[in-house]
């Protein structure tokens, strides 16, 4: 009975975001794991519930598909984890995750003439492929992991003018609530980097026909059950709603490919 009802809601999901008018432009940001319950309506993160959410559409039953980081990247950018269940990087000497070969968000797009890109704060130079460069990590890079995209589709995040149809922006673990000396501080490092970031991209959107997801890798255990925090902003999402899909980092995959008319992947 679970698995029909989540299938059931996968596909008002799908054919909701079907009637929708399709994007020039998709941004992912990715936070990471403080989860739903310490973003809304938390003291610490204002720019997020004051600016953002009457911006957009919240999505209030996202869940992760799996715990640590890089499987849910990867769940985000390939539509399947491909078997990945730790952090481990492609180069490890005793249980590498990858590389790759299957599709992906990347392969999809050039395939139809599309761009995707990802944009990694700190990362040291374009196609970098090593596991670490702090405050940078390659777990929170999809991009890295697979042999069909080539290093010139990930690059330093800097702020930009022009954007590609697909572009992924990661900030590094000082600024994507995954370092802080407590969960508030966490919190509120990531709302401030949003508020520095965010206004260039959501008036980018608006120009240019964009959307943003706005999501995060994994929530927390117990009680909590891996919620996230998903927040989508475009011309044709509801403003200030709250929508109670149960979505997954799946269901964010194939809103994008079915938004720009391409194959799903698995």
């Amino acid at each position: 009975m679970e698995m029909k009802l989540k299938l059931i809601a996968a596909f008002i999901f799908f054919a909701v975001a079907r009637l929708h008018a399709a994007y020039d432009h998709v941004f992912v940001v990715v936070l990471e794991n403080v989860g739903y319950e310490a973003i809304v309506g938390s003291p610490h993160a204002p720019y997020i519930n004051n600016t953002m959410l009457p911006l957009g559409t919240l999505y209030s039953q996202s869940y992760g598909v799996a715990f640590d980081s890089l499987p849910n990247y990867i769940a985000l950018f390939s539509g399947s984890k491909q078997g990945v269940t730790s952090n481990k990087c492609i180069d490890d000497p005793y249980a590498p995750n990858g590389p790759f070969t299957a599709p992906n968000l990347y392969t999809r797009l050039k395939n139809k003439g599309l761009t995707c890109v990802g944009y990694m704060e700190s990362l040291p130079y374009a196609g970098f492929a090593g596991c670490v460069a702090k405050p940078y990590f390659a777990k929170h890079n999809p991009f890295v992991f697979f042999t069909n995209v080539p290093g010139s589709a990930w690059v330093p995040y800097t702020k930009r003018s022009n954007w590609p149809n697909c572009a992924w922006i990661i900030p590094n673990v000082q600024n994507d609530m995954h370092n802080g000396v407590d969960q508030a501080d966490k919190v509120r490092r990531g709302d401030t980097w949003l508020s520095q970031h965010m206004p260039d991209i959501i008036a980018y959107c608006n120009a240019n026909n964009g959307l943003l997801i706005l999501t995060m890798d994994e929530g927390r255990k117990g009680v909590y059950k891996n919620r996230l925090f998903t927040l989508l902003i475009g011309n044709s999402e509801p403003q200030g709603a709250v929508d109670g899909t149960r979505v997954d980092q799946y269901s964010m995959c194939r809103r994008i490919t079915d938004n720009f008319g391409v194959a799903p992947l698995p």
